[in-house]
């Protein structure tokens, strides 16, 4: 199998984010820098057992608030495995255990050749599912979450219950997935890099309870814009600017959806551009950017997998954190209680005589959930809501002013 090398040290119930959209004018076109952060990455001390390529992902898998971590690994012609490190700390201080056995929930699942793990609740259900890549292949297998979302358990499925069982680019290569709800239609879509460093587009054409996929290629192609000078070997989702718009991350190259919520254009650009310490090393490599938030601060960091088996940890250097990220807010703007058991009050939203503040429920990958108009500037919301961690964020002219995290117990 060719394989690419690795050179660089490199969400639970449903996950969601409440946004209020109104009028205000708020840009930056600072450079941003992430930096290898080792002193204060979490997982610092571990490394998978093989100590060959890590593949990592981050979800709350079991339902607490805060998120766990599993990674897949390199076996080279053998079979693969999922590592599972459970976080056993808090929202904001994060602590790392490695669990092993039938308490690791992936425990079961194998692979060959390669594992890259991505989860995503692919069948509406409340619970995370997971697809792997597969190095002998080029496909995808399917384990669907037939537990809870506090008790996951994973069954790997057979092609004819796998929604994305048309992925087989070739023997032998591999299928490197990212999930997004890109055409705003309340289900996710899936956008795949393969072994040649081309990028291929699976729209879901059913739903969110019945996800069926269909190629999409040429000119109905949203992605057919995007470039790289080595290959497309990793695509993230992340809304960068904090426009409400799912953004592109190619390798380490940012794309800016320039588009609209349910007909998304992608266009490189220089605007707020990130610049990562190993952006050199991440193009010959399947390290896609693993974005968190580890420490409920609403700045974003970045995990990458590594050669030797460890996790690279990037943070925004302090020279840019006040600027990189418009969480920020010039509002007083306050949610109280947090955690809470029942419903949460949103206070001080800020309100205009011409526009009213809209809002909306999203998961984290941007799924849909509620859309309605609000003319108060306090809100009450959220007892609906089941027990797990979401994110309130308030967006002034498609800026984010405002962004925490919520716990509902």
């Amino acid at each position: 199998m060719k394989h690419k090398i690795f050179n660089i040290t490199t969400h639970h119930n449903v996950l969601a984010v409440v946004i209020f959209l109104a009028a205000f004018n708020y840009s930056s076109a600072q450079e941003k820098h992430f930096l290898v952060n080792t002193q204060s990455n979490p997982l610092k001390n571990f490394a998978i057992p093989l100590h060959k390529e890590s593949h990592p992902f981050f979800v709350d898998i079991d339902g607490d608030g805060d998120v766990d971590c599993f990674s897949g690994e390199y076996n080279n012609n053998k079979l693969s495995k999922i590592y599972f490190y459970r976080n056993e700390g808090s929202v904001k201080s994060p602590v790392f255990k490695p669990i092993t056995g039938a308490e690791n929930p992936m425990d079961i699942a194998v692979s060959n050749s390669i594992s890259i793990p991505y989860f995503v609740d692919i069948n509406g259900d409340g619970t995370y599912d997971c697809f792997i890549a597969d190095g002998m292949t080029g496909g995808l297998i399917y384990y669907e979450n037939t537990g809870t979302a506090s008790q996951p358990k994973f069954q790997k499925q057979s092609a004819a219950f796998n929604p994305l069982s048309m992925v087989k680019f070739w023997a032998s290569g591999i299928a490197n997935p990212a999930f997004a709800d890109i055409d705003g239609d309340g289900d996710f879509d899936c956008v795949i890099a393969d072994e040649q460093g081309n990028e291929h587009y699976f729209k879901n054409i059913g739903n969110a309870e019945n996800p069926v996929f269909m190629h999409v290629q040429n000119a109905d192609d949203p992605f057919k814009t995007l470039t790289s000078e080595k290959g497309i070997y990793n695509i993230s989702f992340q809304d960068w600017d904090k426009d409400g718009l799912i953004d592109v991350f190619v390798n380490t190259n940012y794309y800016r959806n320039i588009g609209t919520k349910t007909d998304p254009k992608f266009s490189l650009t220089q605007y707020n551009q990130p610049i990562f310490q190993n952006k050199s090393a991440i193009k010959y490599t399947y390290a896609p950017l693993r974005w968190v938030d580890l420490n409920n601060d609403g700045i974003p960091e970045v995990f990458q997998g590594s050669l030797n088996g460890s996790f690279v940890y990037q943070t925004l250097s302090s020279t840019s954190t006040d600027d990189a990220v418009l969480s920020n807010t010039p509002t007083s703007i306050s949610i109280f209680p947090n955690p809470t058991k029942r419903d949460f009050i949103l206070k001080n939203i800020p309100m205009n005589s011409t526009l009213k503040p809209i809002m909306r429920v999203t998961d984290l990958q941007g799924k849909l959930l509620i859309t309605q108009n609000t003319n108060s500037s306090t809100v009450r919301f959220g007892e609906e809501l089941k027990a797990g961690a979401y994110i309130i964020q308030v967006i002034l002219n498609n800026k984010v002013i405002y962004d925490q995290k919520i716990i509902k117990e």
